[in-house]
């Protein structure tokens, strides 16, 4: 049912005045509309991105380091905020986003035991969610990391529905968009909707008996669906080509909407993985905003992109009909409570009902929603739920590697040789010239470059602690996961000419600087572009021990790329690259170049560089975590004794020959001052606070553009 919400405003904002002006703390009027028969509130609440922080507790970090710091995450810590915030109403619901099961040493963990080990007992995020009691939870992404056996048997642990609607079983009945026999792509038509079988649930009716503002109970029917990106096939292939088809999250909804309603939803909760900017592509991987125009959907409580909403930083401030500030997307309430459990969202709705409590509607312009931060303490029957798992993931990541020379961190990765990086770097090319040497490329021509790229997994994306941070002279299991965070990725390798791999690094140059000067109030690095975009390319090392490769950068010339919405932009004549060799030789544009990287970049097809290469060869056995680990085991087999050198190859360098320096948002951490003030060159801070897309918990650094001296930090 359809109300005219500015007649409804109207003629209760008159009841109100008429009653005294009784309103609720939060000036929602208590008073229902004329007409009506009752009124009733209920309370929606979300967490997202959890990634198996369940416990507060750093895994990179000492047991005394600890007992002494408690971290802002956790869903043991999250379990305090939903617990206050159950009490103030008297009808609420819990939902979780997605992206449960992997992401933290926790969660290494238990998909290092194997989905066997799940058959007997239950993930350690079940036993917590369980405890508190979620309605519903969506598929994240990360949730099909460890593949669909793994997923099974770990979704059996959980006491509430899971939703799914645009995740369907690959069936050969279904229409292919190509004859070819090795073909497993599925044309998605009108027809593929009734026909198709899903995976999981699309969506669920909740029967729930809710309090009326008359003091009686009625019984509320909550819809709720459940969307995850449409990118899962390339960042999972391995596990879901031939097995898996997804649906555009839009028309998904589009189709389930009117069903849900037609069952008898009175009130319909989307659940979207999926972030929020301004496109309009289909099978777009952040699509939340298109659900902001599905009729019929009520509130959308979404996530993957670690960010909050609603917020006052202006960052969504260029979307059209989006109120960051009221948490609204086209008039529809909707969260984003960050990630890891360190904020939770709260949707208020009101719902009004005509036929004396037998349907019920929404009139969204009493809706409101707000994030909430943590309390002190941690729930400590969810840390005993979880003790079991908590202490096998300590004694996993503590298991140690090889000695070390050096500090690994990634607190400065845009603007000096990163070893974190590096590390990367080198295993995946000592992988590729394994590769050679089987015999893997013989097509390739006598002169052909071997290279690989990366970049720096944990760049403060999610906060100022969150960057790798080795420097106790030891690589351990955690420190493997603390360079690549990401252990579904596995190994591609692209074929590219020259001129692809300078549109490539034109590309990254693009959406990390902004040219200088910059403009009042501008930044140097481009905030909103995550560190694990910024590919840094990498050569190896000549008999001198010289890095191969070497590339200079100007910051000064104008981006060649402009106009940038996700992979939508301009491309003009503008050059940042100002120098590009191999061996001393400038890289030609027509020189036949093979990179290694992870198939998450080199699914990326619309992206300059990656666009007009041919991807020619995938790995699935392994990932590239375990790639690291392969090579720092081949690397001390190699040689005597446990100590590994890292020298720097000084890959790239930033030039801007009018400019002093520069300044920018990093590690609020001791080590990264000590780095910056005794270590590099070029770098220093006086330690003052800073923010990073408006938030805060950060430091300032600068930096002169010196490179004459040391980029490595040594470790202490």
């Amino acid at each position: 049912m359809k109300f005219n919400a500015k007649k409804l405003l109207l003629v209760s904002s008159v009841a109100a005045a008429l009653a005294g002006c009784n309103s609720s703390d939060n000036d929602k009027p208590e008073t229902p509309p004329e007409n009506t028969i009752v009124s009733m509130d209920i309370r929606l609440m979300e967490t997202t991105d959890i990634h198996t922080n369940v416990m507060p507790y750093n895994y990179f970090e000492s047991a005394e380091h600890n007992e002494a710091n408690l971290p802002e995450w956790g869903l043991a810590r999250t379990s305090l905020v939903i617990a206050e915030t159950r009490k103030e109403v008297a009808n609420s619901m819990l939902f979780d986003n997605g992206d449960l099961i992997q992401g933290s040493p926790m969660g290494d963990y238990m998909a290092a035991l194997g989905a066997e080990h799940l058959k007997g007992e239950k993930h350690p995020v079940y036993k917590a969610m369980n405890h508190l009691e979620y309605d519903a939870a969506n598929l994240g992404n990360h949730e099909f990391n460890y593949g669909l056996e793994y997923l099974d048997e770990a979704l059996k642990g959980s006491d509430f529905p899971y939703v799914g609607a645009n995740v369907w079983k690959a069936d050969d009945s279904l229409e292919k968009v190509s004859a070819a026999a090795d073909e497993c792509e599925v044309r998605i038509t009108e027809d593929f909707y009734e026909t198709a079988e899903h995976m999981y649930d699309p969506y669920v009716i909740l029967d729930r008996e809710f309090t009326a503002a008359d003091g009686e109970t009625y019984t509320v029917k909550v819809g709720v669906i459940g969307l995850t990106p449409p990118d899962i096939m390339g960042w999972d292939a391995a596990h879901l080509v031939c097995n898996v088809v997804v649906s555009d999250i839009k028309k998904t909804a589009e189709h389930y909407v009117p069903i849900m309603k037609a069952e008898g939803a009175d009130v319909i909760v989307a659940i979207p993985h999926s972030g929020l900017n301004n496109n309009d592509d289909e099978f777009a991987e952040n699509a939340s905003l298109h659900l902001g125009y599905v009729e019929g959907i009520d509130a959308i409580m979404f996530g993957h992109d670690h960010r909050d909403f609603p917020n006052s930083t202006g960052e969504y401030g260029d979307i059209p009909n989006v109120d960051a500030e009221k948490g609204l997307i086209n008039g529809i309430p909707a969260v984003m409570p960050g990630y890891w459990g360190a904020k939770l969202g709260v949707i208020d709705l009101r719902l009004f009902s005509k036929d004396k409590g037998e349907t019920w509607a929404v009139d969204h312009s009493f809706s409101t929603a707000e994030l909430r931060s943590l309390v002190e303490g941690s729930d400590g029957a969810i840390e005993d739920l979880v003790e079991t798992e908590h202490e096998g993931t300590v004694e996993y990541m503590a298991d140690s590697i090889a000695d070390i020379d050096v500090n690994m961190n990634s607190f400065f990765p845009q603007v000096v040789p990163d070893l974190s990086i590096q590390v990367v770097n080198e295993a995946q090319l000592h992988q590729l010239n394994k590769w050679k040497a089987e015999g893997e490329f013989a097509d390739a021509s006598e002169d052909a470059i071997f290279l690989s790229v990366s970049a720096p997994f944990k760049s403060g994306r999610n906060g100022g602690t969150d960057y790798t941070n080795i420097q106790e002279g030891e690589l351990t299991n955690a420190s493997v996961a603390d360079i690549y965070v990401f252990d579904n990725n596995t190994p591609a390798v692209l074929k590219m000419t020259g001129t692809d791999m300078k549109r490539w690094i034109e590309w990254v140059n693009s959406n990390a600087y902004r040219s200088l000067p910059l403009s009042a109030g501008e930044t140097f690095l481009v905030e909103e572009f995550p560190g694990y975009n910024f590919d840094a390319f990498y050569g190896g090392f000549n008999a001198d021990g010289e890095g191969l490769l070497k590339y200079t950068v100007n910051v000064e010339n104008e981006s060649r790329f402009t106009d940038i919405n996700g992979h939508q932009y301009t491309e003009t004549e503008n050059e940042q690259l100002t120098s590009l060799t191999y061996n001393g030789v400038e890289i030609a544009d027509n020189a036949e170049i093979y990179v290694i990287t992870n198939n998450y970049r080199a699914s990326n097809s619309s992206m300059p560089g990656v666009d007009n290469a041919v991807m020619v060869k995938e790995e699935f056995a392994f990932n590239n975590r375990e790639l690291v680990q392969f090579y720092l085991a081949d690397r001390l087999e190699m040689q005597e004794g446990t100590t590994l050198e890292f020298p720097n190859a000084k890959v790239f360098q930033l030039e801007a020959p009018n400019t002093t320096s520069v300044s920018f948002a990093s590690a609020k951490l001791d080590e990264g001052l000590r780095c910056a003030t005794n270590e590099i060159t070029g770098l220093s801070t006086e330690g003052e606070d800073g923010t990073k897309e408006g938030t805060e918990g950060f430091t300032i650094y600068n930096f002169n553009f010196d490179y004459s001296g040391e980029f490595n930090c040594k470790a202490k």
